[in-house]
């Protein structure tokens, strides 16, 4: 119930900003929705690998510590932000940069 609440009120924000965003910007639709997958698959990209350098790192630290190290560090809803925002970083650092004008 509580997932299907969070969907309901991410997707009506998200109606209404593409809504206000629609009559105003010269940018088209699709254009928006292929950079907003693009974004989404990028930030799949560096979660997969976020985890992964966690995974390592906790196996380096049981080998080189000889003790116990938990995977559970690695499983944490930070890391899942973090690679939203490596990937919003990304896909701008990949955006021309508008010119100055005349």
């Amino acid at each position: 119930m509580d997932t299907a609440f969070i969907l309901v009120v991410v997707g009506l924000s998200s109606l209404a900003a593409a809504l206000v965003a629609r009559g105003r910007s010269r940018r088209r639709w699709r254009s928006a929705v292929g950079k907003t997958l693009e974004t989404i698959g990028l930030a799949a990209v560096f979660l997969f690998v976020n985890v992964g350098v966690g995974f390592f790192l906790t196996l380096l630290a049981r080998a080189a510590g000889g003790r116990f190290v938990s995977l559970y560090h690695s499983d944490d809803v930070t890391i899942l932000a973090v690679s939203v925002l490596q990937a919003l970083v990304f896909q701008w650092s990949r955006e021309p940069e508008a010119s100055a004008g005349p």
